[in-house]
């Protein structure tokens, strides 16, 4: 039966899960790792088939990591990453853990800040599955010589690409002692691919397929267009031994696993679907009739008491006034703000409470969505500085006219209330695109989508899977 396993790279992405967007409510003296949830922990469904954990997050005893302080670098350490990750429970066995050493997060540097000691010790020690050799990433991809041509008129082409060999090199030497030393520990290794254009990503797939590898991870092709990957993928697959299965770092287009599949990739790791939502305000569903998943612009509301809104505020005071005045006076919200003792500050504090409450009571009965938008066209008026009349233009405007539509399918659709991923039950405000914990349960919400999808494609293409 064909298989796809979609990876969830770890970067403390928990939440907590007290919170409740209706009030605001949260946990008491709340301790940010030890009373928050990972995502497989808040949703009604496993959200991934496996957790990546990079070394250069995490840290060695001796080096910090980018993402964890020392105190939690050694319980990692201690515990191991299925207990860390809160993994060790019977109904999350079949998720697989995969370490890698992290590589983008030292793209800068001349050589990677680790040694292949160092990184299979992290592997040892965390209890991985699955590990990964030790890289130099490479980013330059040319599709063909015209891609080439292009470059050097913009940079110095031939000292790109000597710096690109000299991180293959790197990555290869490191591949060979990785592997021979791996045949001593419980993880299968992988090995990584990189290169600048096809003849190098070949040269670097035969070369790991010679040393032994039959788990290769194609790396460095986050930033490529989706053309320029499956082709790649056409013709490494061309090359590759029955036996061998691909890995994608960073990157995986989900309407693109049929084509994955047929390229030999079995498996792929990436954190778009979380930060679609916690940064770009995305919000996620299944479409059983597509190769691809529906994607819904949350509606947005911003904190009166965050320090942006009241810079804004500051900033702008005396157009606010005046322009709070000019909505009211034509309808532009339903509240009377025309008292000359209201300040400024009240007047768009009483914007957000009547904004959040009609959302709030739509999100409860259905009705008045005509009235629960135009408290929220409002509050945005006045909280983004785009639609001042002294800022605004045309496009705009267009652009306002063109979110308004968007926010009026959403809330018309409803389609939070029938979501089942466990997340979606606590209401509209638990979602909305407001504050960090909203923001990331959406994020989140979305992952147990994408997975969903991926599975929903899976079935299409083995109709006898269960």
């Amino acid at each position: 039966m064909t298989k796809f396993r979609f990876y969830f790279p770890d970067n403390k992405d928990f939440v907590d899960p007290n919170f409740d967007g209706r009030s605001n409510n949260r946990t008491k003296y709340h301790r940010q790792y030890d009373d928050d949830h990972y995502p497989h922990q808040i949703l009604a469904e496993l959200p991934y088939d496996g957790m990546l954990v990079s070394l250069a997050g995490v840290g060695t005893m001796q080096k910090r990591g980018k993402y964890y302080d020392q105190e939690l670098t050694e319980d990692f350490y201690f515990s191991g990453a299925r207990k860390f990750l809160r993994l060790d429970s019977s109904e999350y066995e079949r998720i697989r853990l995969m370490g890698d050493c992290g590589a983008f997060d030292y793209h800068n540097e001349y050589e990677p800040p680790f040694t292949v000691d160092e990184l299979i010790e992290f592997y040892d020690r965390g209890g991985f599955d699955y590990g990964i050799s030790l890289d130099h990433i490479v980013f330059p991809y040319f599709k063909d010589e015209e891609a080439k041509d292009v470059a050097a008129e913009k940079c110095d082409l031939h000292e790109l690409i000597a710096e690109s060999e000299r991180r293959i090199d790197i990555t290869l030497k490191n591949a060979k002692e990785f592997y021979v030393k791996s045949q001593n520990y419980q993880f299968e290794a992988y090995g990584v691919a990189h290169g600048y254009d096809k003849n190098s990503f070949i040269r670097s797939v035969k070369e790991l397929q010679e040393i032994g590898y039959r788990r290769i991870t194609i790396g460095g092709m986050i930033k490529s267009k989706t053309d320029e990957l499956l082709e790649l993928l056409e013709c490494l697959n061309r090359i590759r031994e029955s036996d061998t299965q691909f890995h994608l770092l960073g990157i995986c287009r989900f309407e693109n696993i049929p084509a994955y599949i047929n390229a030999g990739v079995t498996s792929a790791d990436s954190t778009s679907p979380l930060m679609q939502g916690l940064k770009a305000g995305k919000y996620y569903s299944v479409n059983p009739n597509s190769i691809r998943f529906s994607e819904s612009l949350m509606i947005r509301v911003r904190q009166y008491d965050h320090d942006n809104v009241q810079k804004h505020i500051d900033k702008y005071r005396d157009e606010l006034r005046q322009y709070i005045s000019e909505l009211q006076d034509n309808n532009g919200f339903d509240i009377d703000l025309s008292s000359a003792a209201l300040s400024v500050n009240e007047c768009v504090k009483r914007l957000e409470i009547d904004c959040l409450k009609k959302l709030q009571q739509y999100d409860e009965t259905g009705l008045d969505l005509d009235v629960t938008l135009k408290a929220l066209i409002a509050y945005e008026r006045v909280t983004n500085e785009n639609y001042l009349p002294s800022k605004s233009t045309e496009s705009k405007q267009t652009q306002l006219k063109r979110n308004e539509d968007k926010y009026h399918q959403f809330l018309l659709a409803r389609e939070w209330r029938q979501c089942t991923c466990g997340i979606c039950k606590g209401g509209l405000m638990n979602i909305i695109f407001r504050s960090n914990q909203s923001n990331r349960r959406r994020g989140i919400h979305n992952l147990a989508i994408v997975t969903k999808h991926k599975n929903n494609v899976l079935k299409s293409i083995n109709p006898a899977a269960k």
